[in-house]
């Protein structure tokens, strides 16, 4: 088939791939390289130190990290995108402002939906959605969208490959991501407590709110308990403390629309236990790769039932589902789609094959690979 132009459109805050926090940015990566190797013709947009086996365009020397959420930052980035739009086949923005402006290009513009569907972005996503073509990143998510809105459903995917795999469980339950509330930081800690089991905790503290939230609830609770607390180390080192853990707690508070943790922590071979919400039943393969609990209570008699759980599977579940080569495939199947449909309207998604069976989709957590990988 003939080779795409396909430009990638990243946020501006930080490198792609990320030196540290970064889960938009690990996605986007996955898909620039894969596309890329596919043979496409690929450009991505991305801050500066961005690596890339794509045509990398940087608009901002450096991550303006410190600027996070700067309507004009962003704006300024995704405009130096957009005014290439004669150059691509097909644009894909995983950016906030962006898809605004792509709505006005004559090209296709594809949009994720990496956050969730909320009370003020409703609007906004359903007059999207009458002029881009939008993914949303679990069945769950898609489920959330305004009645009339329709998106196709891509899991994120990560390279199972590059996490070093641990078949022997560890002593300790980690916690990874930020401080925030919604995370459920103060309930790994409960949970951990309760279970008299050691925590280690990898988190982001940047920003005000995450500051003000960690020392107001969560360093308080930590005294007492056998914690250990690494704030954005080194990849390599996120990676190991994945792979010895026990167990990955993630107490979400909130409807999570993916979780990368979920697939970063099984493609190591460790377990997570998890609240049930938002797309968790869809990732977890409950009392196989992990354990979905309706409390902290439940969550803490798991954290010892997770030496029962066979590592592999772990690792088999993120192979088959979750892999992003199989993101890449998917993405690609989509861009062809809509390049054939020759139309920037939805309507698109019933036109592709389902990732997942319908099973999955209902929150199970069970679903086959489809014909997306040719069975």
């Amino acid at each position: 088939m003939e080779p795409m132009r396909i430009a990638i459109v990243a946020p501006p805050w930080f490198a792609v791939p990320p030196k540290g926090y970064g889960g938009i940015e690990w996605v986007v990566s996955y898909l620039a390289d894969g596309l890329a190797r596919r043979g496409h013709e690929v450009t991505l947009f991305a801050a500066g130190g961005s690596q890339t086996e794509a045509r990398l365009v940087t608009t901002f020397a450096e991550p303006p990290s410190a600027l996070l959420g700067n309507p004009a930052v962003e704006a300024e980035h995704v405009l130096a995108a957009y005014e290439r739009w004669r150059e691509f086949d097909i644009i894909h923005d995983h950016t906030f402002l962006g898809p605004i402006t792509g709505a006005a290009v004559p090209v296709p513009v594809v949009h994720t939906l990496h956050g969730p569907v909320t009370t003020e972005n409703r609007g906004l996503i359903a007059a999207l959605g009458r002029r881009l073509h939008l993914v949303a990143i679990s069945h769950h998510q898609r489920s959330t969208l305004p009645a009339g809105v329709t998106a196709t459903v891509i899991h994120n995917g990560i390279d199972p490959a590059a996490f070093p795999f641990g078949a022997r469980p560890g002593e300790y339950l980690l916690f990874c991501g930020r401080i925030n509330p919604e995370k459920g930081p103060v309930q790994a800690i409960e949970i951990a407590r309760r279970a008299g089991l050691p925590l280690l905790m990898v988190v982001k503290i940047n920003e005000q709110l995450e500051k003000e939230y960690w020392e107001a609830e969560v360093r308080p609770r930590l005294r007492g308990l056998d914690v250990e607390v690494k704030q954005q180390p080194p990849t390599e080192e996120k990676l190991r403390a994945y792979r010895d853990a026990l167990a990955t707690l993630f107490p979400i508070q909130w409807p999570e629309p993916f979780g990368l943790v979920m697939i970063e922590s099984m493609a190591t071979g460790t377990p997570v236990i998890a609240f049930r919400n938002g797309s968790v039943p869809e990732v977890i393969q409950d009392g196989v790769t992990g354990f979905i609990c309706g409390d902290i209570e439940a969550a803490a008699e798991a954290a010892w039932r997770a030496r029962e759980l066979d590592r592999r599977e772990c690792r088999r579940r993120v192979e088959r589902h979750f892999s992003a080569a199989l993101n890449v495939l998917r993405h690609e199947q989509l861009y062809r789609a809509i390049l054939a449909e020759g139309s920037r309207r939805g309507g698109v998604a019933a036109q592709l094959p389902l990732a997942l069976d319908d099973a999955a989709a209902e929150g199970d957590g069970t679903g086959r690979l489809q014909a997306a990988q040719g069975g």
